[in-house]
């Protein structure tokens, strides 16, 4: 495909909007620690910035989805991106104007995790409007693909830089990307209404409550979405109960600096786009049900050995092996829930999802730091097998049953 074919096929635009979106969300996410530490020195308000980013999960990520279902996809995602692009370009104001402070740091740090929950719950449910069926694998394995890059590589190396050049660079950089990102998605064309619905005779917020437990009676029907969601639930503890002492493995039982910490995310990352990227092909060889399979047991196998190991080299293969799986767990989840899930509901299933994972995933981080606190840095990494392994069990023995109509 040449260049020109690649800008004019939808969901190459739609990629490139999606890729803008998240790295300016890794831009902004490696500045905002740092804009926090020119206000104050307490640790605990500084990674206060990161836990109000995720907050919203946890107060309206279940409803996301009833709104996302009753709204054009495009415009939602327009919408969303048009009021962060503001205030996130009102901060870099102030804080060029020397007029910053903390509570205007977790207001855009909230602000833009309520919108970071919705465009993440309407980017998901748009796939299936611009690829088919049998392209979702490797539309979404370019789409984890690109957040990997944008997220964990390129965004919060660039944001760091740019926050040495000026304080305010970065922000005014983001807002920057989001009126690009704006723009490639009003070039997409007109296939992201919502489904026709029969007139209500109760208010907004009934219908909004209404439509939501239609989605989770749903879900608790459908066996193969439902554990998957169980499945999320445990790989995402896992993931989050390793990842929050990481550091400590690093520089404690590695005995290596920042540096090689920093160095050993990247690689992790890199498995993860490799992984994203050739998802596709993998399912298309052995089925979904296996990848699936197959992921949650190589992470688990790599993270007994790197619950193991005190060698900087294999604690490198075993995050790549890990984040790899991780990556194709992710895409491969997604289309089964785009597959499986009627249009009209893709929305709710997609905000239980990831509001499952992304409140496992802070539980997992608690309970991984006071096992480290409590039984060793070992423990967590240790301990985390077994959710892993019993994922896997689940959804081997989910038998698949057929797709459900749009």
């Amino acid at each position: 495909m040449s260049a020109a074919e690649w800008a004019r096929a939808p969901f190459s635009r739609y990629w490139l909007s999606a890729f803008l979106a998240d790295f300016g969300d890794g831009v902004r996410l490696a500045a905002f620690p740092l804009l926090a530490l020119q206000v104050t020195n307490s640790p605990a308000a500084v990674a206060a910035v990161t836990a109000v980013q995720g907050l919203p999960w946890i107060l309206i990520g279940l409803g996301a989805g009833a709104i996302v279902d009753r709204r054009d996809l495009r415009a939602t995602m327009v919408v969303v991106d048009v009021t962060r692009a503001i205030v996130i370009a009102a901060l870099a104001l102030a804080v060029a104007m020397g007029a910053l402070s903390l509570p205007l740091i977790y207001l855009t740090a909230f602000v833009t995790g309520v919108g970071a929950l919705v465009r993440d719950t309407a980017a998901a449910t748009a796939v299936p409007r611009l690829v088919t069926k049998a392209e979702l694998e490797r539309a979404n394995g370019r789409l984890v693909a690109g957040r990997l890059v944008g997220d964990e590589l390129a965004g919060p190396a660039v944001g760091g830089w740019l926050f040495g050049v000026a304080a305010a660079v970065p922000f005014a950089f983001n807002a920057s990307g989001l009126g690009l990102s704006i723009l490639l998605l009003l070039t997409l064309p007109s296939v992201f209404a919502a489904p026709r619905r029969p007139p209500e005779s109760t208010g907004p917020l009934r219908s909004a409550v209404r439509d939501l437990r239609e989605g989770l009676a749903w879900l608790r029907r459908d066996r193969p979405i439902r554990n998957l969601v169980i499945a999320v639930a445990l790989v995402a503890a896992a993931d989050g109960a390793y990842l929050a002492i990481l550091v400590l493995y690093v520089t404690q039982v590695l005995d290596q600096s920042a540096a090689v910490y920093g160095l050993l995310l990247g690689l992790g990352a890199v498995g993860g786009i490799i992984a994203g990227a050739s998802c596709a092909w993998l399912t298309s060889r052995i089925g979904t049900t296996r990848v699936l399979t197959t992921t949650m047991i190589t992470m688990a196998a790599a993270q007994l050995v790197l619950g193991l190991t005190s060698s900087v080299f294999v604690t490198g293969v075993t995050l790549v092996c890990i984040s790899g799986a991780f990556a194709a767990f992710n895409v491969t989840s997604m289309s089964v829930r785009q597959r499986r899930s009627p249009a009209s509901m893709l929305g709710r299933v997609n905000s239980t999802y990831l509001t499952v994972g992304r409140s496992a995933a802070a539980i997992g981080a608690l309970t991984g730091g006071v096992l480290a606190a409590t039984a060793g840095i070992h423990a967590p990494i240790l301990l985390g097998v077994l959710p892993l392994l019993g994922a896997a069990v689940l959804i081997a023995r989910t038998r698949p049953t057929r797709e459900v109509p749009a």
